[in-house]
């Protein structure tokens, strides 16, 4: 379709819900933005998108979407949309919310259905994301940025993380995930930590959310070696922050992983059921590592062989060390990613 740039005043981005699928949706604000230097901006996400979109100098407001059965809520969502009468709409949840909402310009609805039949299993979801723009002439897909905001209050806070370990290579721990199939054993992780402090010298931080505190409680409980726990103390942003001074993150198909890619920083990322090529991480110097069967990746909640922690458990600690070293080895000591 040809779009008068001139004619786009107001835009919708309809993004994702859960914390690392909209990290990687983030490339596609950060295009249009470029694209469209004088529009606004609005995003639909979840709640937990407000804090990745809202400090966003483009973005004028973040509508918090909650799923609902009513079907007078729904209707009432649809009409507001309809009243702030964007010029352009862009969805990255397949909906029918772009021919509803009326604006100017959107994907056909049969090019739409056309592309989606046609996605290629082995493309990774930022590409995926980005390719909706194809529909409004937007080119130059393969050159583009993440988004995390982080805040003076963030910077302060690493910098004071950051005092005790000036001179050392500086490793980020992300143990945890939502689902016990993608989580690899907490042993292990506390094992590899031990081998990084005392046979590399490295400065370890263990890093989760307030879902994560059990595991990494436990995590805490194994490990022999001096390790940083930050659970819990972190936001977003000061995670990324604290990234971008590490030399190299380990951590589970999580939203961890897609902060690091959003940071730069090299990861060793651990795969269980999940498709790499799909999700995988995007920093140079990265690994993923990922059990040999030939059952994955199978993109189940379960694993169909009883095990209740699926086949990532087959990762063994020495091939991940090995890869840690690797990536290490090739930084002087006291070298900084940032």
């Amino acid at each position: 379709m040809k779009v008068d740039k001139n004619k786009v005043k107001r835009i919708l981005l309809i993004s994702l819900t859960n914390l690392g699928d909209i990290i990687l949706t983030t490339p596609v604000l950060e295009k249009l933005s470029s694209e469209y230097p004088n529009a606004e901006i609005d995003v639909v996400t979840s709640s937990v998108g407000v804090d990745i979109f809202g400090p966003h100098p483009k973005v004028v407001k973040v509508v918090e979407y909650k799923k609902t059965k009513s079907l007078s809520n729904r209707l009432r969502f649809i009409g507001e949309l309809r009243l702030a009468k964007y010029d352009m709409v862009v969805d990255l949840k397949n909906s029918l919310v772009p021919y509803l909402a009326g604006a100017r310009y959107k994907p056909g609805l049969l090019s739409g259905l056309s592309q989606i039949a046609k996605k290629e299993s082995s493309q990774h979801k930022v590409f995926e994301h980005l390719s909706k723009l194809r529909a409004f002439g937007v080119k130059n897909l393969d050159d583009f940025n993440f988004y995390v905001p982080t805040t003076d209050k963030d910077r302060i806070f690493v910098q004071e993380l950051l005092q005790d370990a000036k001179h050392m290579k500086k490793v980020v721990i992300c143990p945890g995930a939502k689902s016990n199939i993608k989580r690899w054993n907490i042993e292990k992780y506390a094992e590899l930590s031990d081998m990084l402090v005392s046979e590399l010298g490295c400065k370890v931080y263990v890093s989760g959310n307030k879902d994560d505190k059990d595991i990494i409680d436990k995590f805490m409980t194994f490990a022999k070696e001096s390790t940083e726990n930050i659970c819990g103390k972190t936001t977003i942003g000061a995670l990324a922050e604290l990234m971008k001074y590490s030399s190299l993150v380990i951590t589970n198909d999580s939203a961890p992983l897609h902060i690091a890619s959003a940071a730069g920083v090299p990861t060793i990322a651990l795969f269980g059921p999940t498709d790499e090529a799909e999700y995988g991480p995007l920093s140079k110097k990265s690994r993923i590592l990922k059990p040999l069967m030939e059952c994955r990746p199978c993109g189940k909640s379960l694993c169909f062989t009883g095990m209740d922690l699926g086949c990532i458990l087959q990762i063994p600690v020495k091939e991940v060390f090995l890869a840690a070293k690797e990536i290490l080895g090739g930084q002087a000591d006291g070298k900084d990613n940032h």
